[in-house]
């Protein structure tokens, strides 16, 4: 199930789910991004997490960096390689 979240005034989607292995992961959708081409941007954090909650966090936590390095002219490239 979705849950919507928000920094600095921008929503951030996230979408945890259960690997075949009990590990968890978390995408994360941050709509409207204006530094991305297309729009959005779409990814997950690097890493499983043990439970949901720690990979909704962890989702949160990587978008909340992607969104503060966009507000100080940072180039992205730093944290979009490790996104899929």
């Amino acid at each position: 199930m979705a849950e919507i979240c928000y920094h600095q005034g921008k929503k951030i989607i996230l979408v945890p789910g259960q690997k075949d292995n009990g590990h968890w992961v978390c995408q994360f959708t941050i709509p409207e991004f204006k530094a991305s081409e297309i729009g959005n941007y779409q990814g997950y954090p690097p890493g499983e997490s043990e439970t949901e909650q720690e990979a909704k966090m962890a989702a949160f936590k990587y978008a909340k960096k992607i969104l503060d390095s966009s507000h100080v002219g940072q180039p992205l490239q730093f944290i979009a390689h490790g996104a899929s």
